[in-house]
């Protein structure tokens, strides 16, 4: 009876702590309850599992109690009763695991000093202990030394884990081993390799673990800038702890999520989300953590401060309360004011500058380390940005500029880790303070020269492509060909269908959107190589003009104080013109292009087309009056523009007519090159458009000799082939610019959507590329400023020029614009020259643009 009662006892502390293991915790809780109230009866008093089940079980509820009810300090009676057990009755080796279970109620505590203590000295017993709680113990310690920074003594812990894992076949503790070992690539800043390491360790295990593994993995895309992806994946995890009461896991899920709201401009709610992390840590006892919260919050406090003003007094009321909160990261230790301390001292001091007082600033910037270390990326950035605002506001303008360039090395050294265009312009939004810290300064002098240095060493620092080579990624390929699949299916059912249809239309779209965001998932986990380039300056620039053309321009736009300004640049000098409200501005370009859309329906009456057109004809005077008059280019012109000034048809603009016009969302300054060393001219007709065919055949007459992809030929797969080793790309398609997913705007060829994100990574170096395909020529605009659409990739990728459509583009437009443009080009014109001799003539404005880096 007593075997027979041992193999239950055996089996139902498994089944506990299985229970506990899935989140299930309130439930084990009563089973090890359960179990502890059997062992009292007589029947259980001989067995000699008697000791080793008491113990187990009180470890057990110990963890599961904590885990739902947050209460530390009965969760620690719990365990020192387990310990006092051992010691009366044994057996001994349960001494590792009550000793590493109290290291780990530690450490989730914020305890960390005393967990490394019990951690150790529990580590004595591991020759005498069972082989899974040896494991379970080094995977805790693991953990320990990863919260503490000492890396290399977690991996060790954490690959001697995955090893004894394997030998025991045990695959949910091999899984989360090499979690943590991606979590140590993530604390190294090795963002790619973390999300690839956590991400095999998930498929790995027997069953998805979010209590901790969606918590890491959000951590390590908002590191990356990927602000709302890391919003949504801690959404999902919240949705699993809240639902099995993991308290603390949950109060991490709501700080992390107010890191993230500061991030996306939600202000208010990211305080909400602080506030109640606060709460709970409190209620469990978690001082440290806490304390961490009650930062985010101040953080969101002083982002919404900086966006609607601040006063004097308020300003320093808010300064005493982060000074005190820094206080308590210091009463609590190295270790356990880590994510505390410095923070809230940065917080202080730039309050204090808010405040008028530079000098309380600087003794309380004094206080922070000069080398921060391993710390999160934003929060070194805010260092050096914090340091230049003192900087620039007593005076001391080259430090400040130290100061701007060392956080922008920062941001150019994380840039240059990841792989691809995603990632990189997702990184953006960490450089936005320092940015706006340089700028303003800048601003401030009233030199242009100060001010074009300053807008274009934060756009530099994360342009160019992440990639040197383009991934070998079987996996992506075939997740695109089926996303691919879904989207031709859905358009096979008709764009207005009904009932049954219109269900299997959205289920085909549905999928086609998951097949999406997996492959985008898997580029994040490749890695970069790629320098980050130079940026210009206003010497360079002016030596550059030099040997152009002295009616050459380059006019570059900034918007500061809600007003639009232009740096203008010609052989002669350089100056700072001031323009129109930036609001006002950006209105007359959304009327155009919504006239724009008008007028490309040949279908519409004609009362209404002369109606737009009047109306697009008022807006584009408008522009070329208030926005091009002012900078008086009489000859070439080269735009730097941002946001909605990359949607505006330039050379329709009355005084760009035959005059060369080309953009870039910055001054991507390279000499001009006269020998093309890429021989082939490559021309593509998608489906579905009546004068595709009769175009490309026409544009490939305008040169000796074209490779012709049409009808079936004319696949994703043909096309992405011979790209490489194109001079001059032709692609005569239907468009689609995707605004919420700007990575899967698309081209339609013969098979489907040829996706943006399909083209990372390709090498378009030197190739000139016509998109004739509806507004393949817009961006949307990511946090942080940078544009993302299919033309933008292109320029990443390092096309030197890209001719297209920020509007509708009628087939009967392209068809005559087209061949004249490709005649041009082969005769000797510049891409910008050609366009604008192409389009001259044309009755009604075109939006075409052409987009490239400026080439001198």
């Amino acid at each position: 009876m007593a075997r027979s009662g041992g193999r239950t006892l055996r089996a139902r502390l498994e089944f506990a702590s299985a229970t506990n293991a899935r989140g299930r915790h309130a439930r084990a809780a009563q089973l090890f309850r359960t179990i502890l109230a059997d062992l009292e009866e007589p029947t259980f008093a001989d067995d000699p599992d008697n000791s080793y089940a008491h113990v187990r079980a009180l470890i057990g509820l110990a963890i599961s109690r904590f885990e739902y009810e947050g209460d530390v300090d009965r969760s620690l009676e719990l365990l020192e009763e387990a310990q006092a057990w051992v010691e009366a009755h044994g057996p001994e080796d349960l001494q590792l695991v009550v000793g590493g279970q109290r290291g780990l109620l530690r450490l989730r505590t914020g305890r960390v000093v005393e967990a490394v203590e019990e951690m150790d000295a529990a580590a004595r017993f591991i020759d005498v202990a069972g082989p899974l709680d040896a494991a379970v113990l080094l995977l805790n310690r693991g953990s320990l030394h990863l919260e503490l920074g000492n890396l290399d003594r977690a991996e060790v812990d954490l690959a001697e884990v995955v090893r004894r894992a394997e030998d025991m076949g045990d695959a949910l503790l091999a899984s989360k081993a090499q979690h943590n070992l991606g979590y140590a690539k993530y604390l190294g800043g090795d963002l790619p390799t973390a999300l690839r390491a956590m991400e095999e360790a998930e498929r790995g295990a027997p069953e998805r673990h979010a209590s901790v593994g969606l918590i890491d993995k959000a951590q390590v895309l908002l590191e990356a800038g990927l602000l709302s992806d890391a919003d949504s994946t801690l959404a999902e995890a919240r949705e699993h702890l809240a639902r099995n009461r993991m308290v603390r896991d949950v109060a991490e899920v709501e700080l992390l999520r107010a890191q993230c709201l500061v991030g996306l401009r939600r202000y208010s709610e990211a305080q909400r989300q602080a506030r109640a992390a606060a709460v709970r840590f409190d209620r469990i006892g978690n001082d440290p953590w806490a304390a961490r919260a009650r930062v985010a919050e101040l953080q969101a406090r002083l982002a919404e401060d900086r966006s609607a003003g601040v006063s004097v007094g308020v300003a320093r009321r808010r300064a005493a309360r982060a000074l005190a909160l820094a206080d308590v990261g210091a009463a609590l230790g190295e270790a356990g004011g880590r994510g505390v301390t410095v923070p809230a001292q940065l917080l202080a001091a730039e309050w204090l500058l808010a405040a008028k007082d530079p000098a309380g600033a600087r003794e309380v910037l004094s206080r922070v380390p000069g080398h921060l270390g391993r710390v999160a990326l934003p929060l070194r950035l805010q260092h050096q940005a914090v340091a230049a605002q003192l900087a620039f506001a007593t005076g001391e303008r080259g430090v400040a500029l130290r100061a701007v360039r060392k956080g922008q090395r920062m941001m150019a050294e994380h840039r240059e880790g990841l792989g691809s265009v995603d990632a990189v312009t997702a990184s953006a939004v960490h450089g936005v303070r320092l940015g706006h810290v340089d700028v303003a300064a800048a601003l401030r002098t009233g030199r242009a020269s100060a001010l074009l240095d300053a807008v274009e060493r934060g756009r530099a620092t994360v342009a160019g492509s992440g990639r040197v080579v383009p991934p070998s990624d079987v996996e992506s390929a075939e997740l695109l060909t089926r996303a691919r699949q879904e989207i031709e299916s859905a358009r096979l059912l008709g764009a207005n269908p009904s009932g049954a249809r219109l269900e299997r239309r959205r289920a085909h779209l549905s999928e086609a959107r998951r097949l999406q965001e997996a492959a985008r998932r898997r580029a994040w986990q490749d890695g970069g190589g790629a320098q980050t380039p130079t940026a210009v300056t206003a010497r360079r620039l002016r030596s550059a003009l030099s040997t152009a053309s002295a009616s050459t321009v380059v006019a570059d736009f900034v918007v500061a104080d809600e007003t639009l300004r232009v740096l203008r640049a010609d052989a002669s000098g350089l100056s700072m013109i001031r323009l129109a409200p930036m609001a006002e501005v950006g209105e007359r370009i959304r009327r155009a292009r919504a006239d724009l859309d008008v007028l490309s329906n040949g279908l519409i009456p004609a009362p209404m087309r002369a109606a737009a057109r009047a109306s697009l004809d008022r807006s584009l005077a408008w522009l070329d009056r208030e926005v091009l008059a002012p900078i008086d280019a009489q000859g070439d012109l080269h735009i730097a523009a941002r946001d909605l000034l990359l949607a505006v048809p330039w050379s329709s603009l009355p005084s760009r007519t035959g005059r060369r016009t080309w953009v870039n969302s910055w001054i991507d300054l390279q000499e001009a090159t006269a020998e093309q060393t890429k021989p082939d001219v490559v021309v593509v007709a998608g489906p579905g458009l009546r004068a595709a065919e009769a175009e490309a055949m026409a544009v490939a007459l305008a040169w000796e000799s074209a490779t012709v992809l049409t009808g079936e030929d004319a696949t994703c797969a043909a096309t992405v082939e011979r790209l490489p080793s194109a001079a001059v790309v032709h692609l005569a398609t239907h468009g689609r610019h995707e605004t919420d997913n700007p990575l899967f705007s698309s081209l339609r060829l013969a098979d489907g959507p040829l996706f943006a994100h399909e083209l990372d990574g390709v090498d378009l170096r030197g190739a000139v590329v016509v998109l004739s395909a509806c507004e393949a020529g817009l961006s949307t605009v990511r946090i942080g400023g940078e544009p993302l659409g299919l033309t933008s990739v292109l320029l990443r990728l390092g096309a030197a020029a890209v001719v297209s459509s920020v509007a509708p583009l009628r087939d009967d437009v392209a068809a005559r614009v087209m061949p004249e443009f490709h005649g041009q080009l082969r005769a000797g014109a510049t891409p910008g020259e050609a366009l604008a001799t192409a389009v001259a003539h044309e009755d009604e404005p075109v939006p075409l643009v052409c987009f490239g880096p400026l080439a001198v």
